[in-house]
């Protein structure tokens, strides 16, 4: 008989801070002895935090629990692997951390993500080119907030600009810094772009009050459909499956992996 168990691991002990928990999903198959871990992270690259002592201990359970051929799903794409786990921390948060422990335990890892032009030709079918492209500017900015920052906000502005030009043919105009604060002040007039707060609530997909919180809800549902596809490919072939994404996928995927399971 199959099982499932969620559990969370508190990161911090204040109350207010209980948003900031990591979420497990353990399910198994009794019938084939396959396991299936989701470990729900939050985006940090902090190699203090709490949460990669705890991503650690679940790869020691699951390399210590699962049978027979284990793959890693993580989210972002496989670089190759530093030699200091905490240096990989620092430089790609969750996704270096698990890549890094991966690699010393010779585990096969993918990245199962439909492309970035793949993700951007399907937003463009739905919605305005020109707003998906600044919500995937101010998707990644939400980013650079949550992150220890080793640049300046202009920096970070520039980096996503430079990553959106290269899908200019199909959003059929080049982002620029003048496109992106003209863009800006059509959509929020005087709000300010430099605001974790609102750049934190527009790129929420469990909000609906804008555009783009319904182009960030579109662009996560392609994510999930495609990764929930990989995850069910590996598990009919027979595979113990570790996956380590943000923890809002695993909200959105549980009663599917389930289903999946049993």
């Amino acid at each position: 008989m199959p099982y499932a168990t969620r559990f969370h691991v508190n990161i911090k002990i204040s109350l207010s801070e209980q948003s900031q928990e990591n979420y497990v999903l353990k399910l198994n198959s009794d019938l084939t002895g396959q396991i299936l871990y989701f470990f729900g992270a939050k985006h940090t690259n902090n190699p203090n935090d709490a949460q990669f002592n705890h991503l650690k201990k679940l790869f020691e359970e699951f390399l210590k629990i699962a049978k027979g051929e284990k793959i890693i799903f993580t989210e972002g794409a496989i670089h190759e692997t530093l030699q200091d786990y905490e240096e990989a921390i620092r430089q790609q948060g969750e996704i270096g951390a698990i890549q890094w422990l991966g690699n010393e335990a010779d585990i096969e890892m993918i990245c199962p993500e439909p492309s970035s032009s793949e993700q951007r030709k399907a937003l463009c079918l739905s919605f305005d080119p020109q707003i998906v492209a600044y919500a995937m500017v101010t998707q990644n900015l939400a980013g650079w907030f949550r992150h220890t920052r080793q640049s300046s906000f202009e920096e970070a502005t520039n980096r996503s600009l430079s990553r959106e030009a290269q899908f200019s043919e199909i959003y059929g105009f080049m982002p620029d810094r003048d496109w992106l604060y003209d863009q800006h002040k059509k959509l929020f007039r005087e709000q300010l772009l430099e605001d974790k707060n609102f750049l934190d609530s527009i790129s929420d997909p469990r909000q609906d009050d804008t555009q783009i919180n319904a182009i960030i809800t579109a662009r996560t549902e392609i994510r999930n459909n495609y990764l929930f596809s990989r995850i069910a490919e590996a598990w009919k072939m027979g595979k113990s499956i570790l996956v380590v994404y943000g923890k809002g996928h695993l909200d959105d995927l549980e009663t599917k992996l389930s289903t999946l399971v049993s």
